[in-house]
């Protein structure tokens, strides 16, 4: 019990911190981008710090694979390295014996990540979707700037905005009536207003910006003929950016509902997709196990190279295939069952090859052993 201890410790303490790594690199590049989206006036600054706590448990998902990955190869390739690995197997440490300890914490992270996917996920992105919906106009304007919405269709500037920000001070909306590369042909539809706030419609549960006490003109800007329109109050239905796609609307359905409609190619490549996050833990840590070995004189890191390109060309396929079957390029049955296939045969492969089976095979066949 004292050596599986010590492997399975040795695997999730790396496997820990390289997933850590990775979380803080992959959360940073969010927030960027995020914080992008937020000057930009796509989302209300308010939400950023929220909306980067439902990315922990989907990049997760995606990481804890990788890092197990990388955990096995680096702490297994450090046994290798010191010379641990050598004398644990001369003391009847079998390579199956190996695979078998390794097995327990690949099943652990393979269960981990089969509920995030499955369940957990699902659920955060349609939160996720929820707080980007409720954004309001006013909630992404910011004073004293103008802002570009829905390529280049509106423009709206505020002056001010108060701290409660349920209204906007002096208001100007501007509304191309075709689109904007019509050149000096587009119509408009001016606004200038004192002030402004949000409400939604009753019946088609819409968000306008109202305006009172202003101005409406509307017409092609170098010819003379304007309509101009005095109001007191004056509804305005302006879309928000948001960042909705057809790929994080699939996202936030439940997997309950994705297996129903298992027919539909999209809602089969969904489902594909969240199984083979575990399903890959499982594929990678028998590949992990053979790449980590290092032999004497060889650099400790030297493996790493071929592993990650191993790593990178299953999780492209996997995005190819699940791209496949969304297009229909790919009959549902084969979906991304295939790639997990291929990798398994390879770490299959990389597993009788440090076994020595493929060396000891010719000699069997002779009636000889090797020297």
């Amino acid at each position: 019990m004292i050596i599986p201890r010590y492997l399975m410790k040795e695997v999730v303490a790396t496997l820990l911190a390289v997933t850590l790594i990775f979380l803080l690199i992959f959360l940073s590049n969010q927030l960027v981008r995020y914080l992008s989206y937020a000057a930009a006036g796509k989302i209300a600054a308010s939400i950023v710090i929220r909306l980067m706590g439902f990315e922990i448990p989907y990049l997760l998902a995606l990481l804890l694979p990788l890092g197990l990955y990388l955990g096995i190869i680096l702490a297994y390739g450090r046994l290798y390295a010191d010379s641990e690995m050598p004398v644990l197997n001369a003391c009847g440490l079998s390579l199956k014996r190996v695979v078998v300890i390794t097995s327990w914490v690949a099943v652990g992270v393979a269960v981990v990540v089969l509920v995030l996917m499955l369940w957990v996920n699902p659920q955060l992105a349609m939160q996720r979707d929820q707080n980007i919906a409720q954004n309001t106009i006013i909630d992404t304007l910011r004073p004293g700037r103008f802002q570009v919405i829905n390529d280049g269709r509106w423009v709206v500037y505020v002056e001010s905005i108060p701290r409660s920000r349920k209204q906007a001070n002096n208001v100007f909306i501007a509304e191309a009536i075709k689109k904007p590369e019509a050149g000096n042909n587009t119509p408009w539809v001016v606004l200038s207003a004192d002030k402004g706030y949000q409400e939604k419609d009753p019946v088609s549960h819409e968000n306008f910006v109202v305006t009172s006490h202003g101005s409406r003109y509307e017409g092609t800007p170098g010819d003379n003929a304007y309509k101009v329109i005095q109001f007191e109050k004056y509804a305005v239905h302006i879309p928000t950016a948001g960042l909705s796609s057809a790929r994080q609307a699939i996202e936030a359905i439940p997997s309950a509902t994705l297996w129903y409609g298992y027919t539909n190619p999209e809602y089969a490549g969904e489902l594909q997709w969240r199984l083979s996050m575990p399903i890959s833990a499982m594929i990678l840590m028998l590949m992990a196990i053979p790449l980590s070995r290092v032999r004497p004189r060889q650099g400790r890191y030297s493996h790493l190279v071929p592993a990650m390109l191993l790593y990178i060309i299953y999780v492209d396929l996997l995005f190819v295939a699940r791209n496949w079957v969304d297009q229909k390029n790919v009959a549902i049955g084969v979906g991304l069952w295939w790639v997990h296939l291929v990798f398994l045969a390879v770490g299959g492969l990389l597993l009788m090859v440090q076994s020595d089976y493929l060396w000891r095979l010719p000699f069997r066949k002779l009636g000889r052993k090797p020297a």
